[in-house]
């Protein structure tokens, strides 16, 4: 070999392959032609938040807001097909003090995962109460790990609800809130915690929200 030689195919770097593959679904990846390595991205469900129950003259009621879902992000030095398995949103509390569910994990193979957040607590009736957000999901084997935002807790002081507790965040969404009585909001980003339920004075029972649900992304590399 000639002195000085520098062999160009060992010291290339992989060069990004179009868009990434994107999984809102559960499903196989197959790698594109030509992928040799991936980064890879996971979110895990967002949590749902908690129902509250009837109220009567002076009182009112909050519940929890969901926990954001767990972020986690990898480097695959060799890819090869993968099932995905896309974590569902928690379920929303039914009507009456009752938790919302947890968000479901999202993972990529055995290789990379991220929990889903914890659901938010339930409301009772009450003059003066406190009730608490879900906390966040967790990255899971990652080279990055993020735990999602805890949801938002809320505390009763007047028969009068001025605003709900809001959804724990996820790396790809910000906190929903709803002002005034209501069911919350649903998650509205991948992985974002719903915003919890809350009644004033002499209201019927209501649910709480669905969390929202999780994503894979993939980003080959030649």
């Amino acid at each position: 070999m000639t002195q000085g030689f520098v062999n160009p195919v060992a010291i290339s770097t992989g060069r990004l392959i179009g868009a990434p593959q994107v999984f809102t679904a559960s499903g196989t990846y197959v790698p594109t032609s030509g992928a040799r390595s991936a980064v890879v991205e996971v979110v895990g469900g967002g949590g749902g938040s908690g129902g509250v129950a009837a109220t009567a003259a002076g009182q009112a009621s909050e519940s929890g807001g969901g926990g954001g879902g767990g972020y986690a992000i990898k480097y695959i030095a060799s890819v090869s097909s993968q099932t995905v398995t896309i974590g569902a949103g928690g379920t929303a509390g039914s009507a009456g003090n009752n938790a919302g569910g947890t968000g479901g994990t999202t993972s990529f193979g055995a290789l990379v995962s991220a929990t889903g957040g914890a659901g938010g607590s339930g409301g009772a009736s009450a003059v003066d109460a406190a009730v608490q957000g879900g906390a966040g999901g967790t990255g899971s084997s990652g080279d990055v790990n993020i735990q999602g935002g805890r949801g938002g807790s809320g505390n009763i002081r007047t028969s009068t609800v001025s605003f709900q507790s809001v959804g724990g965040t996820s790396l790809f969404s910000g906190q929903p809130i709803s002002f005034g009585a209501g069911s919350g909001t649903a998650g509205q980003a991948y992985g974002s915690g719903a915003s919890g339920a809350a009644s004033g004075a002499s209201a019927s029972a209501r649910a709480g929200s669905v969390g929202g649900s999780g994503i894979v992304i993939v980003w080959e590399y030649s």
